[in-house]
């Protein structure tokens, strides 16, 4: 049996080292989406560049070396880059590279960094103003790319809502140093404008062999799965309530006016502990549900397909479902940011309801999910992209 832990030296180790692709994500926490798209990346750096070092710079590296330990085994998990959001250093001057340069003495990741000849942050919604912080991840790739040469990427970005003023401007001028700068639906696309990298073509999730699987596409209205987020609620307002109250009356109203058991609804885990605390506030009502905690789900899988019926404010179990030809109505908790989520898989082919705070409850939905065709396709635009950035290399010598 190969062991876990690598005994050669350091020394020897990082000289052996050439070929480095730096993914930066927001992994770790853990959070479905952020997963399942580093695991997607990480498989398909495994399968076109196997012997390619490949970086994952995460929040949580720890958790993320757990979560993704059988995605590639070429992959090592460091924190560097998410350590120096935390800088009060300008991290677009000169004087980042001068840090680099010293902490690569001590730090093997920023060595690494510093090595790397892909520097590639991968997609999700964590690149917006909801988290201004993070803003700079951008500006050290840009950095980083300017100094050593490297290509930097990113793909499968949401954008929205987006930076405002001088951290708008920051945003565009660091921008303009990616060779590829990819976005996921059209506000984002809208908000970075005409840059020469620009593309779109979607979730970076669309890369993952979760998502190919076609399933039973029965559209008829079955077991009920439940995924109702607790964060990201304040904006929700319903029947003049707001936050999660509002969120709570409206899960009821709409299990009620369906007529589904307690029995019936499967709760899924998505986000561990904020994916329960809508469930947990009703009570009674989901007394008898099942629950799919996160662990479980992610060992075995988002359960879609068999004609389930979803009811889901988080964007990737409506990728993945509607994937799967489930019929589900997505709930937008936070306009600004969830309406351009779930719109731009509506653009892209879901048949799933959309509803936002003060709709009325939705009819039960069974229209399905994407069409075999239009799954197709976006997992086509997608894996062509991944293509064009990492074509199959041979062993560098």
């Amino acid at each position: 049996m190969r062991s876990p832990f690598d005994s050669r030296p350091l020394s020897r180790f990082l000289a052996e080292t050439r070929d480095v692709v730096y993914l930066v994500t927001a992994a770790g926490f853990p959070n479905f989406g952020d997963e399942l798209i580093t695991e997607a990346w990480l498989r398909h750096l495994a399968m076109r560049r196997p012997f390619t070092r490949v970086v994952v710079d995460s929040p949580h590296p720890g958790q993320s070396a757990l979560l993704l330990r059988r995605a590639n085994r070429r992959a090592v998990f460091v924190d560097t880059v998410w350590r120096l959001t935390n800088s009060p250093a300008d991290l677009r001057s000169p004087a980042l590279a001068e840090t680099l340069a010293t902490d690569a003495r001590s730090d093997v990741g920023a060595e690494l960094l510093l090595r790397a000849r892909t520097v590639h942050i991968v997609g999700g919604g964590f690149l917006t103003d909801l988290w201004p912080r993070h803003r700079s991840l951008v500006a050290i790739v840009a950095t980083v790319a300017r100094t050593t040469g490297a290509r930097a990427i990113a793909t499968g970005a949401g954008l929205t809502p987006g930076f405002t003023g001088s951290a708008l401007d920051g945003f565009h001028a660091d921008a303009e140093q990616f060779d590829v700068f990819d976005v996921r639906d059209r506000p984002s696309a809208d908000f970075i404008g005409p840059l020469s990298g620009a593309t779109s073509t979607g979730d970076d999730a669309w890369l993952s062999p979760r998502v190919a699987a076609p399933g039973d596409r029965t559209h008829s209205f079955g077991e009920l799965m439940l995924c109702i987020q607790g964060d990201l609620t304040a904006d929700f307002a319903w029947r003049g309530r707001r936050g999660p109250d509002a969120l709570t009356a409206f899960v009821r109203a709409t299990l009620d006016e369906w007529r589904v058991p307690g029995s019936d609804v499967t709760v899924v885990e998505c986000n561990p502990g904020l994916d329960l605390l809508i469930a947990d506030r009703l009570g009674s009502r989901l007394g008898d549900a099942r629950r799919v905690p996160f662990r479980e789900l992610w060992e075995s899988g988002l359960p879609t397909g068999g004609g389930r019926t979803w009811l889901s404010t988080r964007f990737h179990p409506h990728l993945v479902a509607a994937s799967a030809g489930d019929s589900g109505v997505a709930v937008i908790p936070r306009p600004d940011y969830y309406g351009a989520k779930h719109g731009s898989l509506i653009a892209a082919g879901s048949a799933w309801t959309v509803v936002s705070g003060d709709a009325d409850v939705p009819a039960p939905p069974t229209a399905g999910g994407f069409t075999a065709d239009a799954a197709a396709a976006n997992r086509s635009r997608k894996q062509a992209l991944a293509n064009r950035l990492y074509p199959r290399a041979l062993r560098l010598h």
